[in-house]
């Protein structure tokens, strides 16, 4: 069981996990599960089960507490990013291979916003991933009217 501070609001986990065999949960791999029960300020109980792989004696409860409040910073690092500034969840894209190389494609296009924000500490210090998008399209839309409105069109890079 503990008690911590979530976003200052008062939250209680408890954990009850036991030994498990992959038959048994139907599950391949597995080796303990878990359930976990939180309330958290004025909400209501939640209860959440868990599986995993590793043995009793090589995952604590306490260390499984701490792992299951750690993933969370995927979901608020890039997931939440690739919601809702990169409206992933609103796709209607349904071909396996399209869908594979667009969000590939937005976590580069991540990637590429995190980089440029690290070389650019300055200028960067208040910009979003849909400032950055806009300031690219810009820059891009930019490039394209002078080639297309250029008396003799190169297309090799250079500024301006």
């Amino acid at each position: 069981m503990t008690r911590e501070i979530n976003r200052s609001r008062p939250e209680l986990r408890r954990l009850l996990c036991l030994p498990v065999s992959a038959e048994e949960v139907c599950f391949p791999a597995a080796a303990q599960a878990a359930r976990v029960r939180r309330k958290s300020g004025k909400r209501k109980r939640e209860t959440v089960f868990l599986l995993t792989s590793r043995e009793p004696d090589r995952l604590s409860p306490p260390q499984w507490l701490h792992f299951n409040r750690q993933g969370w910073g995927i979901e608020n690092g890039l997931h939440q990013r690739l919601d809702v500034s990169m409206l992933e969840d609103l796709c209607r894209v349904r071909n396996r291979n399209a869908a594979w190389v667009l969000g590939m494609f937005r976590r580069l296009a991540v990637s590429v916003f995190f980089e440029w924000r690290h070389r650019n500490p300055r200028t960067a210090k208040y910009v979003t991933l849909p400032d950055f998008l806009n300031l690219m399209s810009y820059d891009n839309q930019r490039r394209g009217f002078s080639l297309v409105a250029s008396r003799f069109p190169s297309l090799s890079y250079t500024r301006s």
